[in-house]
């Protein structure tokens, strides 16, 4: 049986567009959520949620974007 997680954190990112990292995320899992909570000049912060197969592929694909923080993850 394959084990399924449920990933919730804050996406810190520059430079980069809601349709872009939703896009990007896509392909990782179901559930995809991505809501745009701060925007500065620049910068902006994202409340990621998305049930995957396999975070370390989701973390490794957002690290390029940014800074992760506020990591929560729940076996399903």
């Amino acid at each position: 049986m394959i084990t399924k997680y449920n990933l919730k954190f804050i996406l810190h990112s520059k430079n980069n567009t809601l349709k872009l990292i939703k896009s990007s995320l896509a392909e990782f899992g179901g559930n995809l959520e991505v809501v745009q909570t701060l925007d500065f000049q620049e910068t902006s912060d994202y409340e990621v949620q998305l049930v995957t197969e396999d975070p370390t592929l989701v973390f490794d694909l957002c690290a390029q974007f940014g800074r992760i923080r506020s990591i929560k993850v729940q076996e399903l």
